[in-house]
């Protein structure tokens, strides 16, 4: 999990301070997915083998779909570092825009999985399920934006 995070961490971090971060996406995606899988794993605490084999499949699927909101988060946080000294409020609205955007697609994503992966757990432990990988966003948004310069909203142009 330390190590997750550190990853997270240099993922946003490298945005605002250089231009090329395609190294870190890949790192951050491969450990994502080995991780998060680890960590959903013991959270779940144990999976029968006909829940195992119908959810497993399914968040692999998942974990691949998720991926391109990551690219997504990546490609507007390069956007941002890049207009950060010269922000105008135009492009900060579109910014702004485009993140409410990805907000609306990830849900939609969720309620697409939700269906699914109710077809290999039941109700509870749907909901055990969805806490868990819950604290998984929060830990890496929380990584993500802790290392984002806040907004110069005091330097009107």
């Amino acid at each position: 999990m330390k190590k997750l995070l550190i990853v997270v961490a240099l993922l946003f971090v490298a945005p605002v301070f250089a231009d090329d971060v395609s190294e870190y996406v890949q790192l951050l995606k491969s450990d994502l997915k080995a991780n998060s899988k680890e960590i959903v794993k013991k959270g779940m605490q144990t999976f029968t083998n006909e829940e195992a084999k119908l959810f497993w499949p399914i968040y692999d699927a998942y974990l691949a779909e998720r991926g391109r909101f990551l690219d997504a988060r990546v490609a507007l946080l390069q956007e941002y570092a890049k207009e950060f000294d010269s922000m105008t409020d135009e492009t900060a609205q579109a910014l702004l825009n485009r993140r409410f955007a990805q907000v609306k697609e990830k849900d939609k994503l969720d309620v697409k999985y939700r269906a699914k992966f109710s077809t290999a757990l039941s109700p509870r432990r749907l909901v055990r399920f969805y806490q868990i990988q819950h604290e998984l966003d929060l830990l890496i948004e929380l990584g993500a934006v802790s290392q984002i310069p806040h907004m110069k909203w005091w330097q009107e142009k």
